[in-house]
């Protein structure tokens, strides 16, 4: 169960071949303005998982209902995040391939559950 006010988001993107360490390493080095700003955007939560045989990322958030993630492209950091990652991601005219994931399941919750 997600906290009430809250809501999930999940996406991929494609990682370009042999970029996996180099991936990881600039996000454990993540700019602490990048991190205020994803935050001050209404993100609570932020995972992203590699499906290395694919080297497809898949990325897991949860945000609040009232988040401003779309005004983070007003954000210089944000611009000079995407420009840092271009190399190692599959770009498009727009920026990352992003590719859509479709929510297939949600386990049920059990009574007296609290939310995480």
């Amino acid at each position: 169960m997600i906290p009430p006010g809250t809501e999930t988001i999940t996406f991929g993107l494609r990682l370009r071949a042999g970029c996996e360490a180099e991936y990881r390493r600039r996000h454990d080095a993540l700019w602490p303005d990048m991190q205020d700003a994803l935050r001050g955007a209404g993100i609570l939560h932020y995972e992203i998982h590699l499906y290395r045989p694919e080297g497809i990322l898949f990325a897991f958030m949860i945000r609040r209902t009232d988040h401003t993630m779309d005004r983070l492209a007003e954000q210089a950091v944000f611009h000079r995040w995407r420009a840092h990652m271009a190399d190692i991601l599959e770009q498009t005219n727009d920026g990352p391939l992003r590719l859509d994931l479709e929510h297939m399941f949600t386990l049920p919750e059990a009574p007296g559950d609290t939310p995480v």
